[in-house]
């Protein structure tokens, strides 16, 4: 019987050596090869990938784009005179830009600019709820390694993306050099030629925390002023069916919370860009050269008059939030007509 059970033993001790050696080898999620990814076909962990990078990279990048995927085809490089990186992932919420910001000031790293894009996303997506594979954050690595490792210790994954990339995955020779030097997403003239608009859904996420939200965009607020950051925030542009969703889960009473807080430049609301399908690539983001609009609004303080009658790229303050929120809504009545 203990002939058995040592056999067993060995037998579990040897599966999970290989279960272990074979998911650090594939690495779907490009977590255990952080500093050297690959195109594997699978969305790999930005969160922790691109912290991981920057730590090992301080003196590289002197100001940072946080947000959801919906500022992720911001080009970056477009800011000049800075050297900008931008830290766009999937579902990101202020919360976690707010980690992501003390870990770097931890490991004495003081960007000159954060810039940080909102809407109705941040307060909708509960941040704890990102435990998994594709969206733990760099923080559980630190506080709680095993857990977070633990999360890409599955063969059955590794297995289905290997099969994936020797099948049939198409690979972009550019994607690690875009990822390291940039981290935006999407290059300019991408099309939702495969997306249907005529049947287009809100893109919301299904909690709400918007006291919350807003509490730490104010200690993010403080911690960079208390450390000589300059911190932007602007809204994304919504497409207007998420932005018609968005109000009735109290979008205004964001934006005054959020005035209150800190001026931030806006590109939500319905204008020409949020209600033409040709500028989107999906229900829930804007393309590179909207992208490159919401950059020099933000960064430079240009404006498109046409636009910016209608509230795209007016900046907004706790002194005209109420003016504004109305000019939201005439807009709105005007579209509706």
């Amino acid at each position: 019987m203990k002939k058995f059970v040592t056999k067993v033993l060995l037998f579990t001790l040897i599966l999970g050596v290989i279960s272990i050696a074979f998911s650090y080898a594939i690495d779907p999620f490009n977590v255990f090869h952080s500093l050297n990814i690959k195109d594997n076909g699978v969305e790999p962990n930005k969160n922790y990938i691109k912290m991981n990078y920057i730590l090992n990279n301080p003196d590289k990048f002197d100001s940072f784009v946080f947000g959801s995927s919906r500022v992720g085809n911001i080009h970056v490089n477009n800011i000049w005179g800075q050297t900008a990186y931008n830290m766009t992932y999937s579902e990101g919420t202020p919360k976690e830009a707010l980690e992501n910001v003390k870990t770097l000031i931890k490991n004495d790293i003081y960007p000159k600019n954060i810039y940080l894009g909102v809407d109705s996303l941040s307060y909708t997506i509960d941040p704890d709820s990102h435990n998994s594979a594709s969206n733990a954050p760099y923080e559980l690595s630190i506080n709680n390694p095993l857990k977070f490792y633990s999360l890409y210790i599955d063969p059955a994954m590794s297995l289905e993306s290997y099969l994936n990339i020797i099948s049939k995955h198409e690979f972009d020779d550019s994607y690690a050099y875009r990822f390291y030097e940039f981290g935006w997403n999407s290059d300019y003239g991408q099309e939702a030629s495969k997306y249907d608009f005529e049947n287009v859904e809100p893109s919301i996420g299904n909690s709400y925390r918007l006291e919350e939200t807003i509490n730490e965009i104010k200690e993010l607020k403080e911690l960079c002023d208390s450390n000589n950051i300059k911190l932007t925030v602007f809204t994304n542009p919504m497409h207007y069916v998420t932005y018609e969703a968005s109000l009735d889960l109290n979008y205004f009473e964001f934006l005054r919370q959020l005035a209150e807080v800190t001026e931030f430049c806006n590109f939500s609301g319905y204008n020409d860009i949020t209600t033409d399908n040709s500028y989107w690539i999906d229900n829930s983001h804007y393309n590179a050269e909207v992208s490159d609009m919401v950059l020099e609004c933000t960064c430079f303080h240009a404006y498109y008059p046409y636009l910016y009658e209608q509230g795209f790229g007016q900046w907004v303050n706790s002194d005209n939030i109420e003016s504004f929120i109305n000019l939201l809504i005439e807009t709105a009545e005007a579209y509706k007509k």
